[in-house]
């Protein structure tokens, strides 16, 4: 096929539609970088990131012959993009670096819209809930953690509990309110990519 690089993306669809191998090669070129970086930037990791725009890409060739796009290409690939994140969050919400981001987003994150300033509170209260249903030493570990920003060996001291149980009392913590925070993640993972734009 001669100068890919010149067809119009409604051109290069519909040689894809007919198995046009090179214009399906010519339209993963034109996007795959930019789609990468959207979902590099809310998935936190490279590799996800491109198997994410990888199963984006295979699932355009596998539908090729009944995938009608009306409108632009671009911002097609880029809410599929935005989909897959929400879904791949919503799947892995319990991993610890999104705990750490979703305390960046609440922090940081000024949002446009009372809607979700809205769904930041509802967030801020799930995590206070999960926190105030903790045990007491718990709870008070976590605290001294997070909020106190102590280190294991400041908090055993205070508190003349091992290095050992302070490390338990803050995993089984996290992962209480990472229980909770699964039962929110669709939110989350709304809000993240909100704060990532």
């Amino acid at each position: 096929m001669e100068a890919v690089e010149a067809h119009t993306d409604e051109t290069l669809l519909s040689l894809v539609a007919d198995g046009d191998k090179e214009a399906f090669t010519m339209l993963y070129r034109r996007y795959w970088e930019s789609l990468f970086a959207t979902a590099a930037r809310a998935l936190r990791s490279k590799t996800d990131a491109a198997d994410l725009v990888q199963d984006i890409f295979l699932s355009i060739w596998n539908r090729r012959h009944e995938i009608r796009i009306t409108g632009s290409l671009g911002a097609y690939l880029q809410t599929s993009v935005r989909y897959k994140v929400i879904k791949y969050i919503e799947k892995n919400i319990t991993r610890r670096d999104y705990l750490v981001l979703l305390t960046e987003v609440l922090v940081n994150y000024q949002p446009p819209d009372a809607e979700s300033q809205l769904q930041i509170k509802e967030l801020q209260h799930v995590i206070q809930s999960a926190v105030e249903q903790m045990p007491n030493k718990m709870r008070e570990v976590y605290q001294l953690s997070r909020k106190h920003h102590l280190t294991h060996k400041e908090i055993a001291e205070r508190l003349d509990i091992s290095d050992e149980t302070v490390k338990k009392h803050i995993q089984h913590a996290l992962q209480i309110i990472k229980t909770a925070i699964s039962l929110n993640a669709t939110t989350f993972a709304v809000l993240l990519l909100q704060w990532m734009k």
